[in-house]
C-alpha cells in the first residue's frame, strides 16, 4: 500500500500547530488540562486550521513562518487569558485577609503555589467557562486569526499591544477587588471588632481567637462572592472576544 504525503499540507499543519501551541502554552485557561490533553488539543486544532503552503522546502520560509505563528499564538493566548486571572486574584485576596494563605499548597497542574479560595474559584470559573461555551469562543477566535493573518503571512507589531496588556491588567485587578468585596468587607469588620476587643480587654488572647473568627467570617461571606461569579464570567467572555479583535488589529 502506498501512502502519499503532501509536503505543502504537512508544512501548513506544522505552522498552524505552532500558532495553536503558542496560544495554549501562554493562556492560563488551559493550565488545568494535563500535558497530554493540551498536546492532543494542539494537534486537533492544527489539523483543523491547516492549509497547504507553497514553497514547503524553503528553510527560510519555514523559520520565518514558525517564528511569526509562534508570536501570534503567544500574544493572543497571553492577552485573551489575562482577564481570566480575576478569579485567582480574588480568591487569593480573600485567603490573605482571612489568614488562609498559610495553607497554600503546590498545584502540579498549574505549576505554582495555590491557596484555598483561589483554587476553588479557579476550578469553578473553569467549569463555568466551558459550560457557557468559552472553548468554542477560543476556537472561533483562533479561526479568525488565521483569516486575519495567514499561516505564511507576516505581522507588524505595534505599541498598541502593550497598551492592550496594561489596560487588561488594570481591568482585571479592579474586577478582582469588586468580586471579592463582600468577603473583604466582612473580614474588615471582623478585624475592627478584634481590634476593639484587644483595646478594651488586653488580657484576652485576641491573636488566639482572631484566626478562627476570620476564617468563620470568610466562610460565611464567600457565598455572596460565589453569586457574583456567573455575572463576572459573562463579562470575561465579552472581554475575551473584544481582545481577540484588538490584538489582531495590533498585529
Amino acid at each position: 500500500m502506498d501512502f502519499v504525503v503532501d509536503a505543502d499540507w504537512v508544512t501548513g499543519m506544522l505552522l498552524a500547530s505552532i500558532r495553536c501551541a503558542g496560544f495554549v502554552v501562554a493562556s492560563p485557561i488551559f493550565k488545568a488540562i494535563p500535558v497530554s490533553g493540551r498536546t492532543a488539543l494542539v494537534l486537533v486544532l492544527g489539523y483543523a486550521f491547516a492549509e497547504p503552503v507553497a514553497e514547503a522546502g524553503d528553510l527560510g520560509m519555514l523559520l520565518v513562518g514558525g517564528f511569526t505563528n509562534a508570536v501570534v499564538g503567544l500574544a493572543l493566548g497571553f492577552l485573551t487569558g489575562l482577564i481570566f486571572y480575576v478569579f485567582t486574584v480574588a480568591g487569593s485576596m480573600i485567603d490573605f485577609t482571612s489568614s488562609l494563605s498559610a495553607a497554600a499548597i503546590f498545584d502540579p497542574l498549574a505549576g505554582q503555589q495555590v491557596t484555598v479560595f483561589g483554587r476553588m474559584f479557579n476550578i469553578m470559573a473553569m467549569a463555568l467557562f466551558l459550560v457557557l461555551g468559552g472553548d468554542r469562543l477560543l476556537a472561533s477566535g483562533l479561526a479568525v486569526s488565521f483569516e486575519a493573518i495567514a499561516i505564511d503571512g507576516t505581522i507588524a507589531l505595534s505599541g498598541g499591544l502593550a497598551e492592550i496588556g496594561v489596560t487588561l491588567l488594570g481591568r482585571m485587578m479592579i474586577a478582582a477587588i469588586e468580586l471579592a468585596m463582600p468577603a473583604l468587607a466582612a473580614l474588615f469588620i471582623a478585624e475592627v471588632v478584634l481590634g476593639i476587643a484587644a483595646r478594651f480587654a488586653p488580657q484576652s488572647n485576641v491573636f488566639l481567637i482572631g484566626l478562627p473568627v476570620k476564617i468563620f467570617a470568610a466562610m460565611a461571606s464567600v457565598s455572596a462572592v460565589l453569586l457574583l461569579v456567573p455575572e463576572t464570567m459573562d463579562g470575561v467572555l465579552t472581554i475575551v472576544q473584544d481582545t481577540f479583535r484588538e490584538a489582531l488589529l495590533g498585529m
